[in-house]
């Protein structure tokens, strides 16, 4: 088990991760680290906790907005494919009615 210390907002924390996860878990926290850069340039100095709980709410709304994207689009590419299985069921009837009539 490895531990590696990491900055967000300014403060560093000791975490324990799978050997080898390191430099992912530094790639994470950087993320959150310009996160921090951003609220507290736009915002101003917070309190550790609040900036953290102001990180997971922007987390938690892109995360909800990924969601909503990504439910539209299947329920987009559901309704083609309802529309392509209907056209060729429409296609089939059609040829069985015009066997019917010959």
């Amino acid at each position: 088990m490895a531990v590696v210390s990491l900055k967000i907002g300014g403060r560093f924390y000791k975490f324990s991760c799978n050997d080898g996860q390191e430099v992912h878990m530094r790639e994470l926290a950087d993320m959150l680290d310009k996160r921090a850069d951003q609220l507290t340039k736009s915002i101003g100095f917070m309190q550790e906790g609040q900036l953290l709980a102001m990180i997971c709410l922007l987390l938690a709304e892109e995360k909800n907005q990924l969601e909503k994207a990504t439910n539209a689009e299947m329920l987009e590419q559901s309704e083609t494919q309802v529309t392509e299985s209907l056209q060729n069921l429409a296609s089939k009837i059609n040829a069985l009615a015009e066997s019917l009539t010959q």
